[in-house]
């Protein structure tokens, strides 16, 4: 049951990635990172808006879904997405429940938390070369040097 509830923005990501090349004329080998200077105010603010619309949507959809399977009692957001307001609006909207979100200055990213395992990690292990690190997007804190 849990595959119900997982969700990758990758897909979604290289979509706008798509649409924006098509949107100014250029293929997908044109750098990336030199395409928001060839997009106007009114294009960037679309292609975000449009990007904030799916992204939360897919948020609140999943919410729902564990909200009808396992009916809690209270719900927690946190993390840097608990900091998009349009989501705390829509979720509230559409959840039949009080929701608890950690305090704006807690919902940051979690490059912090990355970084502090990443030294813990190193305390642990051997030093490697960075090039032979092993990239795995899904990993858990639970599957670390020390478990």
């Amino acid at each position: 049951m849990s595959g119900a509830y997982d969700f990758s923005f990758s897909g979604l990501k290289t979509a706008v990635l798509r649409a924006v090349q098509r949107e100014v004329g250029v293929d997908f080998i044109f750098p990336s990172r030199d395409l928001p200077a060839l997009l106007n105010d009114v294009q960037r603010a679309n292609f975000a808006a449009s990007f904030q619309h799916i992204a939360t949507e897919t948020l609140i959809d999943k919410a729902e879904l564990a909200f009808r399977d396992f009916a809690p009692k209270s719900v927690v957001i946190a993390g840097g997405v608990a900091a998009n307001q349009e989501l705390r609006r829509k979720l509230s909207a559409r959840l039949p429940l009080h929701i608890d979100y950690a305090p704006m200055n807690l919902c940051t990213d979690n490059a912090a938390m990355i970084a502090t395992l990443g030294y813990y990690y190193a305390q642990k292990k051997e030093p490697i070369d960075p090039f032979d690190l092993e990239v795995i997007p899904s990993l858990s804190m639970t599957k670390t040097a020390w478990a």
